[in-house]
């Protein structure tokens, strides 16, 4: 695989902001530039344009932690924020529309019922994406 000029950084939490933004810009070819994509995930009732102050504020404080990681690494990075009934698809959507070469995406370890019964955003884009996935896989606590 040759170097990546396209990324896609899908940021969910502000703890992973640093590592995600970092890896990337370690795969990325240089002068490659990155998406910075963080997609606010909403029930399937509550209306994508609901008020929701307090996960905007996050959202903005975890673009804001990436965009810094992007610019200590002297890349070119775009920032996003989406909402979103599913935050798979939403990011599929994306890669699709900008021609992502790699996308770079973070996961957890915990198991809810919804999980096990619907699958995880990172299964769905591993079976959908038509770019390559990197996944950093923190080690359990």
């Amino acid at each position: 695989m040759k170097r990546p000029k396209r990324i896609l950084v899908g940021l969910k939490t502000l703890d992973s902001a640093d590592g995600l933004v970092d890896l990337a810009c370690r795969l990325g070819a240089r002068g490659a530039s990155l998406r910075l994509v963080h997609v606010i995930e909403l029930p399937d009732i509550t209306p994508l344009n609901a008020e929701v102050p307090e996960l905007d504020a996050a959202a903005a404080r975890i673009i804001a932690k990436g965009k810094r990681a992007a610019r200590r690494s002297r890349m070119k990075a775009s920032a996003f924020v989406f909402r979103a009934h599913d935050s798979g698809s939403a990011l599929l959507d994306e890669m699709t529309q900008n021609k992502i070469e790699l996308a770079v995406l973070g996961y957890h370890h915990r198991h809810a019922l919804g999980e096990i019964m619907l699958g995880t955003t990172a299964r769905h884009l591993a079976h959908r994406a038509s770019c390559h996935i990197v996944l950093a896989i923190p080690p359990r606590r």
